[in-house]
């Protein structure tokens, strides 16, 4: 008697063990099922298309003031330089890309200025092509830079105007322009801050420009960090471009002797 209780305790414990056994299963076949419904049967709302880089661009087109806080220019002004870069200068649009919308790339990146992985993500192209369209507009820029940061008279025959004015003539007699180093501020990497670092206590460029008694530039060299003296940015700038608007020959020009106070005191009293 006492041998059949026993075996009748042992096939109760076999019976619990598969109850136990199948609700783990059960337990484990419903989360199963759970997931896959969520995954596969109960479908989300679809995601809305982002906005592309040329629609952003074009929406802005409409509302003036902020197209010119995003690329520093107006409507009117990028489809006039647009244009003119591609007519003349080269600019194309390729087959996913269009020229407008290198060019907007080109103005956010400089402008802001922005980097390559926000211009990556606000147009939603790949950086491959942000750096690729960077750098074709930029050649074109380069070439439209030649033709117009130049002399009208690059031998300048004709004594301009303006000094023939009382109170500049004779004093200003025979200058040709006014020439001056200005410091763009610039992010740098790490081991060039030192080099880069300005009197003024900023990482820059020094910039040297010259320009005409129209306020034309006539000239620009840009690069140098901004520590660099501006005596030694002229003095390479001498040597080194045929393009240097140089005085006649005759004439006691104030480039070559570098009378940066005179010339200074000339563009402030012409502004």
């Amino acid at each position: 008697m006492d041998g059949k209780l026993v075996d009748v305790a042992k096939e109760g414990q076999k019976g619990l063990l598969m109850l136990a056994d199948l609700a783990q299963h059960a337990s484990i076949m419903g989360e199963m099922a759970n997931l896959y419904t969520e995954r596969y049967l109960q479908k989300g709302a679809y995601r809305q298309t982002p906005e592309t880089g040329i629609q952003w661009v074009m929406r802005l087109m409409d509302r003036p003031r902020y197209f010119y806080k995003m690329f520093r220019m107006s409507p009117e002004i990028f489809h006039a330089l647009h244009d003119l870069l591609v007519s003349t200068y080269g600019l194309s649009s390729s087959n996913n890309v269009s020229s407008i919308e290198s060019l907007a790339m080109f103005l956010w990146i400089v402008g802001g200025p922005q980097s390559f992985s926000q211009v990556e993500s606000r147009f939603t192209r790949s950086l491959w092509t942000v750096h690729t369209k960077f750098h074709e507009v930029l050649k074109c820029l380069r070439k439209l830079a030649k033709d117009n940061i130049t002399p009208r008279d690059p031998t300048f025959s004709t004594e301009h105007g303006r000094l023939r004015e009382d109170r500049f003539w004779p004093y200003f007699k025979d200058a040709i322009g006014a020439i001056d180093g200005s410091h763009i501020s610039v992010v740098v990497p790490l081991d060039e801050t030192i080099s880069h670092t300005c009197r003024h206590g900023y990482t820059s460029q020094n910039v040297l420009a010259i320009c005409d008694f129209d306020m034309r530039f006539i000239f620009a060299v840009a690069g140098w960090p901004g520590s660099t003296h501006d005596s030694r940015i002229l003095s390479h700038a001498l040597a080194n471009f045929p393009s240097f608007p140089m005085p006649p020959t005759g004439i006691n020009g104030s480039f070559i002797n570098f009378n940066i106070c005179t010339l200074v005191l000339l563009f402030a009293l012409l502004t």
